[in-house]
């Protein structure tokens, strides 16, 4: 079977485009670690001041009580839990023809 050169040129590679590829990489993943540094820097400087400043609100609704005699509630900030998904749920799941009719959507035997 005869080939073409111009389609066997479509699949030949140059070593200067993987090298390039190669330090576009690395590129990528200097600035991923960094990225990374970055973020456990943060996320810890957050931790930090959530903590100080729950302990500044305990303190200043103690410091209220003493002077006021108000018991005032304490705000609070806390740490974000992920919600994780349940396996057998799916966002696919079909509502049904009598629910889709209630929502006024077309439902799926419906030729309208």
């Amino acid at each position: 079977m005869w080939l073409s050169s111009k389609i066997l040129d479509i699949f030949r590679i140059s070593k200067e485009s993987v090298d390039a590829l190669r330090e576009d990489l690395s590129a990528v993943r200097a600035e991923r670690d960094a990225l990374q540094s970055q973020m456990l820097t943060t996320q810890a400087n957050f931790e930090w001041l959530r903590i100080r400043v729950n302990a500044l609100e305990v303190e200043r609704a103690q410091l209220i009580k003493k002077a006021y005699n108000i018991d005032l509630p304490i705000p609070e900030i806390v740490k974000p839990t992920r919600a994780l998904p349940e396996i057998n749920s799916s966002i696919f799941d079909d509502m049904g023809d009598d629910l889709a009719r209630k929502f006024g959507l077309p439902a799926y035997n419906d030729k309208s």
